[in-house]
């Protein structure tokens, strides 16, 4: 039963992360397919370069709220299976990035990522979520933002609990290890933008008429 109840949990959470908000609201509300404009990412990033906040802000809500239900309901009508949260955010986390929907190629997870840690620690989405706001502000590089606050809160995940003197949970510390692996993997592309200096900032134009920037 323990197994059927894994599974059906982990294959609920992929399909519910999987989800391709940004694109629906590009496609739907813009007639635009972003894989063919902008960075060519169908995440919410992409969708603010390309069509402005009114439309980035709701897509980046949707996929932080696809990745916090499935962990907080599982966490909260399974306490007796301690990874069962664990195991719920990280599908949703995976099935963002690899979306079957958009064949296996969805956006980076980072927000999809906040919405599990907000439904399994807040506290550690608050280092995440400063991290972030932090670099990016300095930098004004999403992508390096996204890269600093993903690491950051995997080094929190066994950093805030020593500091407190509490437990170390062995399996969220993996989750975060293997998060900020995967979200790393999905930047490999505005990681070699960065390093060659072609990444776009915020405050850049974005691009006119669908054209790539």
């Amino acid at each position: 039963m323990m197994v059927l109840l894994y599974a059906g949990v982990a294959l609920t959470s992929f399909l519910v992360g999987a989800v391709p908000f940004a694109w629906i609201i590009g496609k739907v509300g813009l007639g635009i397919d972003l894989r063919r404009v902008g960075s060519g990412n169908p995440g919410a990033t992409n969708l603010y370069r390309t069509a402005g906040l009114a439309w980035g802000v709701p897509a980046l809500l949707l996929d932080a709220a696809k990745g916090w239900l499935p962990a907080f309901l599982a966490a909260r009508l399974f306490p007796e299976a301690a990874a069962i949260g664990v195991m719920a955010g990280g599908a949703a986390i995976a099935g963002h990035i690899w979306t079957p929907f958009l064949n296996f190629r969805g956006g980076k997870g980072v927000a999809t990522a906040a919405g599990v840690f907000l439904g399994l620690n807040p506290l550690l989405l608050g280092v995440g979520l400063a991290v972030f706001l932090l670099v990016t502000a300095v930098s004004r590089y999403v992508s390096l933002g996204s890269l600093a606050g993903t690491f950051a809160a995997f080094l929190a995940s066994f950093g805030l609990p020593l500091a407190l003197g509490r437990p170390i949970d062995p399996y969220f510390v993996g989750f975060c290890g293997v998060c900020a692996a995967a979200i790393i993997f999905a930047h490999r592309k505005n990681i070699s933008r960065l390093i060659a200096g072609t990444e776009g900032r915020i405050g850049k134009s974005r691009p006119k008429n669908g054209k790539p920037i």
